[in-house]
């Protein structure tokens, strides 16, 4: 069997499909290294704007998977016509659900071609019930849908004291703080984590992790408004590296997230060992469990709540890091490559 899988999105500086396909990869050959995998891109990074995108997806890619069993789309859209069977891993329909929070020349393609091209495939993958239940009631596709949750790399477990002080030196965070890492836009709910922080007694800091995404400058906006500029930092794109240490410096990680497909840094925290709060929004339940606090999305003064009772009971705090690491370590990236072997088998003896 020789699979292709689209690996353009682990060129260059890698997002979240990015790195969900570099882990999948690597799994897939250690739990099947009968299996052929031929990693399939450009062999450069490209600016995917929408018309390189479909370039790539509709027209590069199948021709370059010609001569393989099955192609994997980890990503995006799948293929009109492809020169074997295409299983497309769907992360979230968010460009259908939130289409308010792209550029309007970014609707089309997220909002509507995005969800359309899903009948193109012959299976799909979903990283949590949340988003098939979304493909489910946001699309007419009648393919297969299979969820197969991600898994967590061992390097997000914490790290020695020395590696922690480190990288709180060179961030120079010396006072107590709260984390959140993701891309900074409208439907991460940072506006309602400004608004909670604006409610918090005392000087608790906040450190933001993550490049400016779509209408990002609101939340600045928001930060003035409010006078939180000094207890808050924005650190940009924080290297993979440097996360473990973050996250175990943190009093706790704070993810008001208003969706998520998956929420995968819910999971790395969790793994590394700090105390969660996050809501009640589409799959992050399912990732949480009951290893971390959960409050409704846009609800700043349960938000507060929940970040106060961290900050004053280590206890909680401690019971919380306990229960985050027992939980993580069943969502493993050999369990996630197994589950998706299945699917290929299942796409291939269907013929």
């Amino acid at each position: 069997m020789e699979i292709a899988v689209d690996v353009q999105s682990t060129l260059g500086q890698r997002t979240g499909i990015g790195r969900y396909t570099a882990q999948l990869v690597a799994a897939l050959r250690r739990v099947a290294p009968e299996i052929a995998i031929r990693e399939v891109s450009a062999g450069r990074e490209i600016v995917m704007r929408t018309d390189r995108r479909l370039w790539w997806q509709q027209l590069e890619l199948p021709r370059r998977a010609a001569g393989a069993d099955l192609l994997h789309v980890p990503g995006f859209d799948a293929p009109a016509r492809s020169p074997c069977p295409v299983v497309l891993t769907v992360h979230d329909l968010i460009g259908a659900i939130f289409p308010e929070n792209l550029p309007p020349i970014s609707r089309w393609y997220w909002g509507r071609w995005l969800p359309f091209s899903l009948r193109f495939a012959t299976a799909i993958i979903a990283d949590s019930e949340a988003t098939r239940r979304d493909i489910l009631r946001l699309t007419k596709v009648r393919t297969p849908i299979t969820v197969v949750p991600l898994g967590v790399d061992p390097a997000f477990s914490p790290p020695p004291a020395g590696r922690v002080a480190a990288v709180r030196a060179r961030y120079r965070l010396d006072e107590p703080f709260l984390l959140f890492v993701g891309t900074i836009e409208p439907r991460k709910g940072i506006d309602t984590l400004v608004e909670a922080l604006a409610l918090l007694e005392g000087r608790a800091q906040l450190v933001l992790a993550g490049k400016v995404g779509w209408y990002g400058e609101r939340v600045a906006e928001r930060i003035a408004r409010h006078g939180l500029a000094e207890r808050i930092r924005r650190l940009d794109y924080v290297a993979d590296d440097d996360l473990p240490a973050l996250y175990v410096a943190a009093e706790a990680f704070v993810y008001p997230s208003r969706y998520e497909g998956f929420g995968l840094p819910v999971l790395e925290a969790m793994a590394c060992g700090a105390a969660v709060v996050t809501t009640t929004a589409a799959s992050l339940p399912e990732v949480a469990g009951d290893a971390a606090l959960l409050v409704p999305p846009d609800d700043a003064v349960a938000l507060a709540g929940a970040i106060a009772r961290l900050l004053a009971d280590g206890a909680l705090r401690a019971a919380l890091a306990a229960r985050g690491r027992e939980r993580a370590a069943s969502f493993t990236w050999d369990r996630t490559a197994r589950e998706t072997l299945a699917v290929y088998q299942a796409v291939l003896n269907r013929g």
